[in-house]
Order: C-alpha cells, then sequence, then structure tokens
C-alpha cells in the first residue's frame, strides 16, 4: 500500500459497521496490511502513514477520530508523541491504541501524556486490533454525546432568569477563555463591575417585585451601552458585570461613564413606587503586557467598585493600585 493512501469503506446489507477516521501511524513500517483492510471493511475511513512527515501531513488534513500508533521510537518529548499531543482537546481528546512489542514499553506509555485507550502485543490477529478500534470509537461517541448534554444543561443554565443578561457561572466561563486570549494575542481586555446603589433599602422599603423591575431596567441599561462583541451578566442580588474585549482601560471608563449617566437619569416607577435608580461602577484592565492572573483582574475590579461607593456612589472609579490604602483612611 502506498505511503498516504486512504483505504475505500466497504460495506454490506448484513454488516453494521463502525463509523469515524482511523489514522495508522505505521512508524515502524510493519506489514499492517490486513489490519487496514479489516478496518476499512469494517466501514472505517483509513488513512496509513508509514513516516513522521506524512502523519503530520494527514492530521493537517482532517483530525481523525482514532489513531492507531506503530511507534519508531517512544519516549517523552519524542517527535511521535508532540504529533499526538498536538491532536489533542480537553473537551474532546483523540484515543490512541499503541502496537507494543512487549509490556516494558507499555509501561513506559502510561507515563506519557497521551490518552493511550488501549494496547496490542505483537505479533497480532487483526481481529483483536479493530475490535479496540471499534470500542474506541464507541467510548469517544459516548464521550462527545455526554459532552452535548453538559453543554445543553449549561445552556440552561447560562441566562439569568430576572433579567435576561448572562448568569454569573457563565460569565466566569467566558471571562477564562478572554483572559487566555487576551493574554495570548497580548489585546487589551476590561472590566466593569457594576452594583446598584441602596438596594437593600428598595426592598425594605417597596416590594420585591419593584426590586426585580429595578434590576431589569438596569440590565436593559447595560444592553443597550455595550457592544455586539462585550458581555453583560448578571451575578446575584443586585450586582452586575461587562467584561469589555479589546477595550484600553481609557475606553472602558468612557463606556463606564455612560452606562452611569444612563442610569442615573432613569426613574423606575411600578404601582405606587417610584425611585430614582443610581450605579456605582469598578472598572479594571489588563494592557496585554502586565503580568498578572484573571482572579486579579477580578479582585482589582471590585476594589475599585468599593472605592466608587466609599466616594459617595453614582460614581466610576479605576482601580489605581491605592485604593486599600484609601480605604484604611476612610
Amino acid at each position: 500500500m502506498a505511503e498516504g493512501q486512504q483505504l475505500p469503506a466497504h460495506k454490506t446489507a448484513s454488516q453494521h459497521p463502525s463509523t469515524g477516521a482511523v489514522l495508522v501511524m505505521n512508524h515502524n513500517r510493519d506489514d499492517l496490511g490486513e489490519l487496514c483492510g479489516s478496518l476499512a471493511r469494517g466501514g472505517l475511513e483509513v488513512h496509513l502513514a508509514d513516516s513522521l512527515a506524512q502523519s503530520h501531513r494527514l492530521m493537517l488534513q482532517s483530525r481523525p477520530d482514532v489513531v492507531v500508533l506503530n511507534p519508531l521510537v517512544l519516549c517523552a518529548g519524542g517527535v511521535e508523541l508532540e504529533l499526538l499531543e498536538a491532536l489533542q482537546k480537553d473537551d474532546d481528546p483523540v484515543p490512541v491504541i499503541l502496537l507494543v512489542d512487549d509490556l516494558g514499553a507499555l509501561a513506559d506509555a502510561r507515563s506519557l501524556r497521551v490518552p493511550f485507550q488501549s494496547f496490542v502485543l505483537k505479533p497480532f490477529q487483526a481481529a483483536e486490533c479493530v475490535q479496540r478500534v471499534e470500542n474506541a470509537l464507541a467510548a469517544r461517541a459516548a464521550f462527545r454525546s455526554l459532552q452535548a448534554r453538559t453543554q445543553k444543561l449549561e445552556s440552561q443554565v447560562s441566562v439569568d432568569f430576572k433579567t435576561g443578561l448572562m448568569s454569573e457561572l457563565y460569565f466566569k466561563r467566558l471571562l477564562g477563555l478572554e483572559w487566555k486570549r487576551a493574554q495570548r494575542h497580548q489585546h487589551p481586555l476590561s472590566l466593569l463591575l457594576i452594583d446598584v446603589d441602596n438596594f437593600k433599602s428598595v426592598n425594605d422599603s417597596t416590594e420585591y417585585a419593584f426590586g426585580d423591575e429595578v434590576l431589569r431596567r438596569v440590565a436593559d441599561a447595560l444592553k443597550t451601552n455595550v457592544r455586539e462583541t462585550d458581555f453583560a451578566a448578571r451575578f446575584g442580588g443586585d450586582e452586575f458585570g461587562v467584561l469589555l474585549p479589546m477595550t484600553t482601560s481609557a475606553e472602558a471608563v468612557q463606556t463606564a461613564l455612560r452606562i452611569r449617566q444612563r442610569i442615573s437619569g432613569m426613574v423606575v416607577q411600578s404601582g405606587t413606587f417610584q425611585r430614582q435608580v443610581t450605579v456605582s461602577i469598578g472598572v479594571e484592565s489588563y494592557d496585554g503586557r502586565t503580568a498578572s492572573t484573571v482572579d486579579h483582574l477580578r479582585r482589582n475590579a471590585n476594589r475599585a467598585l468599593h472605592e466608587a461607593k466609599r466616594r459617595g456612589k453614582n460614581q466610576v472609579w479605576l482601580y489605581s493600585g491605592q485604593e486599600s490604602e484609601l480605604q484604611g483612611k476612610a
């Protein structure tokens, strides 16, 4: 069989073949013709690579569902392992079936950072390896099904039912993703933490339904004053967050001032209750260069929010690093 050749999948009416793409990395160049033929007759799309370069090319063309590795040299830091590690994703690992000459090689493989699904001891019967491949495909299908159900459940809790904004749980997930993207590309990222001033007194002196109306009106103001690429969320209670990708501290402050002004000019009325609403906003930014963590970003924004409250509320405050000292003098 020529290097890199794809075997056609054959099916008959009596067969119930698996489906999926199998990459056979035959770097040790054993005779795997019978194995590849059996996989193809089982309805699988088989790609055979007899060299590291060919394996790399095939991986660039398409991502396989399972890999059968007949290694040339199996060792940590080796090129073969680097290729397999590049295939892996946290939410969608590609199972690997290892062909080994002895159990000692298997022991070495278990210490490597590759999800070896199973192993086959050489010499082997093709049917045995085919069964391992089918088991790996079934396990991967089950994993993907579980991931899909998990994502569906997450989507059901991704929206805050009172305001229609993102939930805090979903926002935290997006914050982590956007933080990694900002670090990787050295792009600015800004976070606004927003708190409704004197909200406890609203609930204490009115009905909870009126408090909910206040939260909805604040949420509406956020929706109309941020870009489509921004993310607004309610954190529970009377606190909100807005994540601003590709936004410098100066731009974030302008956005915060616009939000503060929009809400401070708003009067909420429902039934016999009426209140003018104001918010305090803390701002912190990552400039794409300074070393920090996503936890620091949120913690500093929270400190800035407390400083805005301390200074009389209905304020915007950009984190400066002096907040703890100023609070100590308050």
